[in-house]
């Protein structure tokens, strides 16, 4: 056989580049995507006369008392320019993701050290050798993750990598991991548009393209119903896999619905045929289940005398009546009004607007009104977001 060219590259067809890989020290060391194969194999040479550099994360002292604080955290965000990019990842890469994303904390300016016990990658407590080499395996993927991120407005296009490094302490069955410095921003820079996830739920699914629609079908919840083509919604979920719709809503749509469905979410979808039979895109109605309250009893004591309520503003208390009237109670709009202030207060108004509308002339069924009014509000409202999580 002739001698390959560029030892060490491959094409990668899912990401159309090429991927980059050295042998060091007996391990395959993967060096990332490059748009042609000169440029893989330039890196490939320049890695071979560097000395290696290990960005191992070390163990906190602290890191008992750090694992303790982040499951506390029942809720993660992250931007929805970084939701709505395609990165296809396996189950086991999604949990450790979503572990990663729960320390993280609104303050952080750096990626710091992560730390996951392995009890909470596999709930079983069974981890062997096939569950170490799949961790290996998930470990190496999120390492040569690259993600392409779409500038909208400018027409640009980002790429930046997820993980800055990631490390398996065997002996103390932990995974010390940190985010690269470039994805910090979406995770932490939370301004414009983002998506909340409930930790606990991202944790029992059992796919990854359920992991992938739960965070988008969240970021589009906010304004259901909403439509999306087929192309990009298998692409965002799937991938290239299952290029006849007909495999997809069997293997994929489906399934990931029922499965959503048995959580938090209420999901109905409905298919869009252009022309003839053949299904184009798909409109998703998204809401939510009733939250279910805990009832004890109640121990009556002597009656606290009633404080005097502030005296609210014109618009306040606009804002109260119309929150009333979306069914958010009492403390709940406590919460908002202290808030969300000023000029801000125009912006809910206009926000709750058609969610109004579609209640009061029941153009649109929603049972919970309510809990996707408080979607809403948190994802447009970052202040409002971290008072309530």
């Amino acid at each position: 056989m002739p001698k390959q060219p560029y030892p060490g590259t491959s094409f990668d067809r899912a990401r159309d580049q090429w991927k980059a890989r050295v042998m060091r020290d007996g391990r395959r060391i993967n060096l990332g995507y490059y748009p042609t194969q000169e440029a893989a194999y330039a890196a490939i040479e320049a890695a071979k006369n560097k000395p290696e550099e290990r960005t191992e994360p070390e163990l906190p002292p602290n890191h008992v008392e750090l694992v303790a604080k982040a499951q506390r955290t029942k809720s993660v965000a992250q931007h929805n320019l970084l939701v709505e990019a395609p990165n296809t990842q396996t189950v086991l890469e999604a949990r450790i993701f979503a572990l990663m994303l729960r320390s993280i904390r609104r303050g952080d300016t750096v990626p710091t050290a992560v730390v996951i016990p392995l009890n909470e990658l596999y709930p079983s407590g069974h981890i062997g050798g096939q569950q170490y080499q799949l961790l290996d395996e998930a470990m190496v993927r999120m390492m040569s993750s690259t993600i392409r991120i779409p500038q909208l407005k400018t027409g640009d296009v980002h790429l930046i990598s997820l993980c800055e490094s990631m490390r398996l302490d065997a002996e103390n069955k932990l995974l010390v991991a940190s985010f690269s410095h470039v994805v910090m921003p979406y995770l932490v820079d939370l301004m414009g548009h983002f998506t909340v996830a409930d930790v606990d739920e991202l944790l029992t699914i059992k796919s990854a393209s359920t992991h992938r629609l739960y965070w988008l079908l969240r970021s589009w919840q906010y304004k259901s119903p909403h439509t999306v083509s087929v192309e990009t919604l298998r692409e965002l979920t799937a991938g290239d896999a299952y290029p006849r719709y007909v495999d997809y809503r069997n293997k994929v749509l489906k399934p990931s619905v029922s499965e959503l469905n048995e959580l938090s979410f209420d999901i109905t979808y409905k298919e869009m045929r252009r022309r003839g039979r053949t299904v184009t895109s798909i409109e998703f109605t998204i809401g939510q289940k009733p939250a279910e309250v805990e009832t004890s009893a109640v121990v009556v004591t002597e009656k606290p005398k009633a404080q005097p309520k502030p005296q609210l503003s014109d618009l306040q208390q606009k804002v109260t009546t119309r929150l009333t009237k979306l069914k958010l109670t009492e403390a709940q709009i406590k919460k908002v009004l202290e808030v969300i202030v000023g000029e801000e207060l125009e912006k809910l108004m206009k926000l709750t607007y058609p969610v109004l509308r579609d209640l009061e002339t029941k153009a649109k069924p929603n049972d919970n009104v309510a809990a996707s009014t408080m979607t809403l509000l948190k994802s447009n409202f970052p202040a409002f977001y971290r008072l309530t999580n």
